[in-house]
């Protein structure tokens, strides 16, 4: 991704963020201090950062990205704000992470750019702990198709809940538990 490319993303997600709060959708998650967080395809980082705010010094944010400038970006916002509690994580994939390590698994606006995203889902199952929570926004998929593709990757992930509804697009926060 070029650099201007990867501006004109971040322009973008800071006009989404205006409408639709990182911070509103992550606390309907239910994210508490202490926890950890791994935000998968986490972009320029506008829920890594305020995850980051939730989880508190106890806590810790994985951000995860294919993309050394989203990588970058979320280094030098957490740089900036003083969150040491923010880790970055260069990865196509494999995160590296310890089994049953995260209690929130964020999947927001990717989902439908993944080639193989059953890798991906086995990946975050496999770090989840048990009862962790696989949260999924994505713009592109209905909630149908979401469900279907974390159901074809992993049996363990069970709908939960929905939430959040933004009119014409009909994105939903989908929360899956980790059974």
């Amino acid at each position: 991704m070029s650099n201007v490319s990867f501006q004109f993303m971040s322009f973008f997600f800071k006009f989404r963020d205006f409408f639709s709060s990182p911070m509103k959708i992550l606390e309907q998650i239910g994210i508490q201090q202490g926890w950890y967080v791994l935000d998968y395809g986490c972009g320029p980082g506008s829920y890594s950062i305020r995850a980051a705010q939730l989880v508190g010094p106890a806590g810790k944010v994985y951000a995860v990205d294919i993309h050394t400038l989203a990588i970058s970006e979320v280094q030098k916002k957490a740089s900036i704000r003083g969150y040491d509690n923010v880790h970055t994580i260069l990865t196509d994939c494999n995160t590296k992470l310890p089994d049953a390590s995260i209690d929130v698994a964020l999947l927001f606006y990717v989902l439908h750019d993944f080639k193989n995203p059953d890798s991906i889902i086995t990946e975050l199952d496999r770090v989840l702990k048990p009862m962790g929570i696989l949260s999924v926004i994505d713009h592109k998929f209905d909630n149908d198709k979401v469900v279907s593709t974390i159901n074809h990757a992993v049996r363990g992930l069970k709908l939960k809940e929905t939430g959040v509804r933004d009119g014409k697009r009909k994105k939903s926060l989908l929360i899956f538990s980790k059974e």
